[in-house]
């Protein structure tokens, strides 16, 4: 007996239903497909640059001004006339007397003392007080000892610091007097004179003017007791 066999009819609903739904799978598959590819463009599209760093630009450290320097209450230039006595001191006695009276005056905060390098005698000096506003002039010279017992105008120890202090302006004589290296000799051994500093007495001797100077002035010098 043949086998039983389904009409035509029936069999090919279930032939498109499968090709339907194969379709349909393809469709959304592509769809699926196209999409990623879209959302991956407008990702790199999106996505932009970042920006450079901007560079901070470093603290400048804040300068402090320098202190202004106090203006000292008395000024003063000192010279020394060389050639006028015949002592015949050395050029490096003469350069220690006129470094040493000066450094002794400087060493007072109230005081701003200059030298004078050129050879000054007294008429130069008082021309130039003269025409000073505010400085003193110390006019030094060295003149022979001729009551001393030593002989010889050329030995620092016959020899002594004359000095005047002349007003600025009116060239006025403030002060003056004299300075011997014997007061400054302690022990009778003789320290030797040194050719580039001069004779160490009389650089004592020359001190001693700047400190009879500062005296005059009521000023005190560094190292004296108040």
């Amino acid at each position: 007996m043949p086998p039983n066999r389904l009409p035509a009819s029936t069999a090919m609903p279930k032939r498109y239903s499968v090709s339907s739904a194969f379709a349909v799978i393809l469709s959304v598959a592509l769809v699926t497909v196209c999409a990623l590819g879209i959302l991956a463009q407008s990702g790199r599209r999106v996505r932009k640059p970042e920006p450079a760093p901007v560079p901070i630009p470093e603290a400048t450290p804040l300068s402090t001004p320098p202190l202004a320097k106090e203006k000292p209450a008395f000024t003063f230039i000192v010279g020394l006339e060389k050639y006028s006595d015949f002592s015949r001191a050395s050029l490096s006695d003469y350069s220690g007397v006129l470094r040493s009276c000066a450094q002794r005056l400087n060493e007072s905060r109230a005081v701003r003392a200059d030298t004078e390098s050129r050879d000054q005698s007294r008429a130069a000096a008082i021309q130039k007080a003269k025409a000073e506003k505010e400085a003193y002039i110390v006019w030094l010279q060295l003149r022979s000892n001729t009551t001393s017992a030593r002989t010889g105008g050329d030995d620092p120890n016959n020899l002594y610091i004359e000095y005047t202090v002349f007003a600025p302006v009116t060239a006025k004589q403030v002060t003056s007097g004299n300075a011997y290296p014997d007061a400054y000799r302690r022990t009778p051994v003789r320290i030797p004179t040194s050719p580039t500093v001069g004779d160490y007495y009389l650089n004592q001797a020359a001190r001693g003017v700047a400190e009879r100077i500062l005296d005059h002035f009521h000023v005190r010098a560094a190292g004296t007791l108040p």
